[in-house]
């Protein structure tokens, strides 16, 4: 069994270099506030609202004033995904220069997030906002870190989509069922470290650690 969780673990590291910490997104993104809001009541500010901006068209929100090379963007196709939004926070005039392929090309948002990793907690708490987030929320594969540390997760749908997520104490990793009626999580100390604990899920129902012990000795909320 802990052959199986390691070949899952690795396999998702394989994909998805560094973890990603939805709480440090939330954090990060407190410097983003002055200009986009996010969530069921946002309203455009400097910038347009952010809720659902993972899977949708660029300048697509309505009642705000894109830029040209926004608009040129979408135009030409643009969605934004995780991997786009990582990309376009280390400098969006850059990004749009590189997409259109046009040395003239400007974004309104001059603001650069330069540390890798703050871009891709940022983007992954974007995602947390998405429809296609949430609806893996609700009928996914999911596992909450309910102990007091932070650890590496992996969760993955029996066949199908697998991530790989550091938490902190009460974040959550979910990915899509995609039509699995069950899957695996698991949990390790750090990316260093290939021996941890995994439970069988079901899809659409939270498995939640409680307490973290090496040697698949670990404590789950199932348990009880």
């Amino acid at each position: 069994m802990k052959q199986a969780i390691y070949a899952i673990f690795i396999v998702g590291l394989a994909g998805q270099a560094q973890a990603q910490d939805v709480a440090n997104g939330e954090r990060t993104f407190r410097r983003c506030a002055a200009c986009h809001m996010i969530g069921d009541d946002a309203s455009n500010r400097v910038g347009p609202v952010l809720t659902g901006v993972v899977g949708r068209p660029a300048a697509s929100f309505e009642g705000y004033d894109y830029s040209p090379s926004m608009t040129a963007a979408a135009a030409s196709g643009l969605t934004w995904t995780e991997d786009l939004i990582f990309e376009y926070l280390a400098d969006p005039t850059a990004f749009l220069r590189a997409y259109l392929d046009d040395p003239r090309a400007r974004a309104k948002m001059t603001f650069r997030l330069r540390d890798e990793q703050e871009r891709r907690d940022v983007a992954a708490y974007l995602a947390t906002f998405s429809p296609a987030e949430q609806a893996s929320n609700d009928a996914g594969i999911c596992v909450e870190n309910g102990s007091e540390q932070t650890f590496l997760f992996a969760a993955e749908a029996r066949g199908g989509e697998r991530d790989v997520a550091e938490l902190t104490p009460g974040g959550s990793l979910c990915v899509a069922s995609q039509g699995a009626d069950s899957g695996v999580v698991s949990v390790f100390e750090s990316m260093d470290v290939v021996e941890g604990c995994s439970r069988l899920v079901t899809a659409g129902q939270q498995e939640v650690l409680v307490r973290y012990a090496d040697f698949d000795r670990c404590e789950w909320g199932s348990h009880s």
